[in-house]
């Protein structure tokens, strides 16, 4: 089912509010100007990783880029775009940030994640540093920045950022949802992709009678869901060919002590880390300087 079959748009003609007829792509003369320039400096100091560079500018768009995609129990909001200067953040985040592949086990089975994954933040409760299983590390400047901005957009508030690389075709996430008791009743998350288009396909979990919600996920894009839609529906992310890489980031908010264990967990978890150094993945330690990562980079 296409993404035309979601979209509408309120109709003043039409009492009910709403129109069958699929949104416009956003023009710029439907859009605000952009928000004055905002200087981002990813510069912080992590238990395991340091990294200051050099500051850039990322112009955010106006909220009246957002379609309304509603149905049955969904509810989500897209913004395409929702910033400029996509690829300057992708890169920056590619290279600066550290990677990990968890591998982890359920009911006696070893499940390596299909994706690099890694997480900021700390629940609402704030508890003690003994509470938690792996110390929580603060969210850093420009990912805070750009929290700032979803949450202005989207009226809710995170205290988490997770971050997926999707390196090739083969990396993907099944179906689930983000319903988890520890991010409360009709959470919102908010998911940002840099990078290459992905297919992104969502179900109802209960009436098989609904048609599976199909759409991409591109460049720039943000898309919120919101109210019912986790506790009704399922999303993926299904491998393919031939398709470019990938980051993802989702915002969302953990009210306890388990959620910030949990996401610790599944997206840190016990084995090594990885830096993205000439054009690949590489595993490394903390304390490995650069110029070590660049000769084990380049050895085949």
């Amino acid at each position: 089912m296409s993404i035309a079959r979601f979209l509408k748009r309120k109709a003043p003609s039409d009492e009910s509010g709403y129109s069958e007829e699929p949104l416009a792509e956003p023009s710029a003369k439907r859009m605000k100007p952009t928000l004055p320039s905002c200087t981002f400096a990813l510069g912080f100091h992590a238990p395991t990783f340091t990294v200051t560079p050099p500051s850039f500018s990322l112009n955010i768009h106006s909220p009246l880029s957002g379609k309304d995609i509603i149905d049955k129990d969904l509810d989500m909001v897209l913004y395409r775009p929702f910033l400029d200067s996509p690829r300057q953040l992708y890169n920056y985040l590619l290279e600066s940030l550290p990677w990990y592949r968890v591998r982890y086990t359920v009911r006696g089975m070893t499940i390596n994640t299909p994706r690099y994954t890694t997480v900021y933040g700390k629940d609402m409760m704030n508890g003690v540093d003994t509470a938690y299983q792996k110390k929580p590390r603060p969210i850093p400047p420009l990912l805070a920045a750009l929290k700032d901005e979803v949450e202005r957009v989207s009226g809710a508030s995170f205290n988490f950022v997770l971050c997926n690389f999707y390196a090739d075709g083969k990396d993907s996430i099944s179906y689930h949802s983000d319903d988890e008791s520890f991010l409360g009743p009709d959470p919102t998350i908010a998911s940002m992709t840099l990078g290459g288009t992905r297919a992104f396909h969502m179900k109802h979990k209960t009436d098989r009678s609904v048609p599976v919600f199909k759409t991409d996920l591109r460049d720039a894009d943000l898309l919120i869901m919101r109210g019912k839609t986790q506790a009704c529906w399922e999303h993926s992310v299904p491998k393919r060919a031939n398709v470019p890489p990938r980051i993802n980031l989702t915002f969302r908010k953990a009210i306890n002590v388990r959620g910030t264990n949990n996401y610790y967990r599944y997206n840190v978890g016990d084995g090594p880390m990885f830096r993205y150094v000439g054009g690949k993945m590489v595993e490394t330690k903390p304390e490995l300087p650069l110029a070590d990562l660049l000769e084990k980079s380049a050895a085949p």
